[in-house]
Parts: C-alpha cells; structure tokens; sequence
C-alpha cells in the first residue's frame, strides 16, 4: 500500500495517531506541523496539535499548578516564625519541637517512591484529588491546635499532622510532575523549573505571610488561609485540565533496577546534595552570623537574596536542558557555584584572611542560589534521561517512578541538612562544617562531570518482548482464544522515536483498545498493532 504523508518521516515529530482498519476506512496520522496525512495522499489542516504545543496553551495549563505548587510552599515555610512561640506557650521546649519542621520531610522520603510506584496503578485521577486534599485539610487541622492546652497532646498531634501533610504533599509533588510531563514532553526541565520557582515563591514569603496573619487573627488563622488556598487551587487544577490517560493494572515496573542504576543514582544523589545545602544554610547561618554581630534585619535580608536567586534561576537553568545543554553539564555548573560559596561565606578556615562583612554574605549566598537552582533542576532532567537511556520505556509510568524517587531525594537532603549540620556545628563551628559541604559539592562536580564525558549506551528492550505484549482474542465461539502474532524484528526493525511506521492489520474488538502516555511523543496505541 501506498503511503503519502502530509509531513516528511524522517521530520515528522508525533503528537498522537488514531488508528482504523477496514473497509474504505484510513489511517490517520497527527503531527505537530499542523496537518493530518491520510492514506492516499490527502491532507487537511490540524488546529488541535498546533494548540497543544503553543505557548499560550503552555501557560494556560500550567498557571494552576503553579499557584498550587506556590501554596505548597508558603505551608511548608508559614509557621517557622511563630510555632515556637506557641509552642512555647503551652510549655514545650526547643528540643521537644523542633523536629516538627523536619518530620514532613522524613514522610516526603518514605512516601515519594510509594506514591511514584502506585501511581500507574491507581491513576492520577485519584492520586491527584487525595494528595492536595490531605495537604490542604492537615493544614487546617494543624491551626486546631489553637486551643490544645496539654503539652504531650499538643506535641503528639504536631508530631502526627505534620507527618500525615507529607503523604499528602508526596501525592501533589509526584503527580502534579508526572501530569505535566505526561502533557508537555518536550518540556520537562521547564515544567520542573517552573514548580520548582513556585514552590521557591512561596517558601520565601510564607514566613512574613505567617507572621503578619498570626499578628493579626492569631495561630489557627495562617493555617485556614493557606490550608485554603491548597484546597482551592487544587480544585481549580482538577476543573480545568485534562488529565493524561494512564494504564491502571499491576505496576511491573522494576524500581530497585531504575534506582540502583548508576546514572540515576548520580542525578538522585546530585538532587540530595543540593537540598542537603540549602538545609545546612537555613539551619546554621543564621546562628553564625548573629555571633558576628549582623543585625537580624540584614540576616533576613541575606535569606531573601538567596531565595530570589534561587526563584530567578530555576526557570533559566530548566530552559537551558531544555535546550542545547546537558543537564550533567548545568549541574557541573551549580556545583562549582556552590563551592564558591562554601569558600567565602564563613569563610572556611584555608581562606580566614578574609573578613565576614554582610556584603560577602550576600555575594556567597547568590552563587548559592544559583548553584542550587541549577543541581535541582539539572538533576531531575538527568534522572530521566538516565532512566530512558537504561531501557525503561519513555512513558508516563516511568516518569510517575522517577518523579516519586527524586521527590523522596529531595526530601532526605532537606531532613539530613539541618539535623547533621546542627550537630557538626555544635562540634566543629560553621566554618569547618564548611570543608564537609565542599568535599561533598566537589564530589557531585566529579561524578557529573564523568556522567557528561562517558559515552552514554542506550538500552533498547527487546521488540518482541517489551514493545509489544502477547494479547490473546477469543473465537467466535468464545471458547478458544489465540496468541496474537508478535512483529518480526527482522521485518520491521525498531525506528526513531518520531518515525512511525504501520500497515494494516486485521479489525479487533474495540473492547481490546488501552490507552498508553509516553513522553516523548504522546499518542495512543492500541492492540490493534500486533501481529
């Protein structure tokens, strides 16, 4: 049969094919050009793929998920400037308290690889509602504690609520990446810049929003409002977009495989790293630098640059592994911005001819800004292109996975880095902490470094095995079912991602059709293809 496409193959980038064999009827094919090509050579223009890659739809869809992601982070920062007053106030102390803050981080570590394995088999449509659900009404819950006046109690149930908001905050992050990658595939490091610079938004707010709520309507009223917004934006999210079809069945996805291979634990390990940095400043500079006699204005002012930096970068540094950069190079990159940092903040001891002034805080805290931003975002890219290049299909369920594990790396350096570097503080000072956190960024500039120089060995699954499964369909008498015919390799050899090739196969039930995500190129297929 004669085969005449609207849009040259070897240029052709596929959105989305349907497929319908029989009598008079054709096989229509969707490319991003903007035509459909039909068998036989006809052509009509396409208004549905030109939308969906569009900037303006792009935006569209992700300014909900970002103003959900932005509420996520003003939850997590909101209540660092006025929880230990309360807290204090119902006769707990410092020590009893204060791992309520790391506490969601240690739940965001266990259930981001659960939420990333089930997410395949329950489906965003449910994941999704229950994640911002469960952030948004702990949230609420957690201002109850208002009028809690037993001090066990009162712990017990932060201790409890905080570690419940994880799961639900799990749910959100691994969902709300898996969701938008699934529907922008192209755009991976953006959409992860993006949410990132959101959540960045609103951790660097929360604590002056916090603290001007709690002035004026006291301790349960910061949490009705953010808890609110959650639940608000999440709604908004769940009305207005259309969420990407995935296969719900049993997950047979070998997690332990994906997490244990060496170029995803480099960009999970690089994501800890980070996270493990910004823990570290947040836990100990402060400390530090009123030891120095730096007014805590000009302190909190410190922190402002850094989080600004850091709002400012992500969405550079996901345009650029976007682009033409190896994300292994960006986070090469950050990781030499980090050492800089690490040399002349305290400064560290090799360099103690220097003197602490504010405006050297502030120039060590922009180079930490952007170096963060570039290893978090670089990183996730790099996990992805790991997991694909090891032979694990470019769909929407390995993408679920690889977002749950980096959402729980990101959460084990948030926890390690205030806890280890509190106690390292404690032991040696800030500026022999400093050598640890150098032997660490230098580590991950190595490890990246080599990543982006050796040869990266794409795995391919066997086509007859991983491409195409066995799929049985009944006789007419429904008593007997037959295997169906499997591709012949030799006959049809694998393609290019964006090349798609067929030819027509005998009518199947419409009952046998399943729908299937990938992110390269998003389309349906169907078992109508297998032979």
């Amino acid at each position: 049969m004669e085969e005449n496409w609207a849009t040259p193959v070897g240029l052709l980038r596929t959105k989305s094919y349907s497929t319908s064999h029989g009598n008079g009827q054709d096989l229509q094919l969707i490319g991003t050009s903007g035509w459909r090509g039909k068998m036989g050579g006809e052509t009509e223009p396409l208004l549905q793929t030109t939308e969906t890659t569009s900037k303006s739809y792009f935006i569209r869809t992700i300014i909900p998920f970002l103003l959900l992601q932005a509420s996520v982070g003003l939850c997590s920062s909101l209540q660092a400037t006025f929880y230990p007053i309360e807290a204090e106030l119902k006769g707990a102390t410092a020590s009893q308290f204060g791992a309520v803050f790391g506490i969601i981080h240690l739940s965001l570590f266990i259930f981001g690889p659960i939420v990333g394995k089930y997410l395949p088999i329950w489906g965003v449509k449910a994941i999704f509602p229950a994640g911002f659900i469960i952030d948004g009404s702990t949230f609420i819950l957690f201002g109850l504690l208002e009028w809690v006046e037993d001090t066990t109690t009162f712990l017990v149930f932060s201790y409890l609520i905080r570690f419940i908001e994880g799961v639900g905050a799990a749910a959100t992050w691994t969902s709300n990446l898996s969701i938008l990658m699934a529907k922008f595939p192209d755009r991976k490091a953006t959409v992860k810049a993006w949410c990132d610079a959101s959540f960045n938004f609103g951790l660097t707010i929360g604590p002056v929003l916090g603290a001007l709520m709690y002035d004026a309507g006291g301790f349960f009223l910061p949490f009705a409002v953010t808890g609110s917004a959650i639940l608000i934006s999440g709604i908004i999210v769940l009305f207005s977009t259309s969420f990407p079809e995935m296969e719900q069945g049993e997950s047979n996805l070998p997690v332990a495989r994906i997490v244990f291979n060496p170029r995803v634990l480099i960009a999970l390990l690089t994501c800890t790293v980070g996270a493990y940095s910004v823990g570290t400043i947040e836990a100990t500079l402060s400390s530090f630098l009123s030891g120095k006699h730096i007014d805590v204005k000009m302190i909190a002012v410190a922190f402002l640059v850094m989080s600004f930096c850091s709002v400012l970068a992500t969405p550079l540094f996901g345009f650029l592994c976007d682009c033409k950069v190896s994300p292994w190079v960006v986070s090469a990159a950050g990781s030499v911005l980090m050492f800089v940092c690490f040399v002349f903040i305290g400064p560290c001891p090799y360099m103690s001819f220097i003197k602490v002034t504010f405006i050297s805080v502030c120039g060590s805290l922009v180079a930490q800004g952007f170096g963060s931003a570039a290893l978090l975002v670089a990183s996730f890219a790099s996990a992805q292109i790991a997991a694909v290049a090891a032979g694990f299909p470019e769909s929407m369920e390995v993408q679920a996975v690889v977002s749950g594990l980096f959402t729980s790396s990101f959460a084990l350096g948030n926890f390690c880095g205030p806890t280890i570097s509190g106690v390292l503080y404690d032991a040696v000072g800030f500026e022999y902490n400093l050598l640890v956190l150098q032997g660490l960024v230098a580590l991950t500039f190595a490890v990246n470094l080599l990543s982006w120089f050796v040869p990266l060995q794409v795995s391919r699954p066997d086509q007859t095995e991983a491409n195409v499964s066995a799929t049985t369909s009944s006789t007419e008498d429904g008593n007997k079912t037959e295997p169906a015919r499997r591709i012949s390799s030799g006959t049809y050899p694998e393609l290019p991602a964006d090349i798609i090739r067929s030819r027509p196969a005998p009518p199947r039930p419409a009952k046998m059709m399943r729908s299937y995500s990938t992110s390269s190129s998003v389309y349906e297929r169907t078992n109508m293809f297998s032979f």
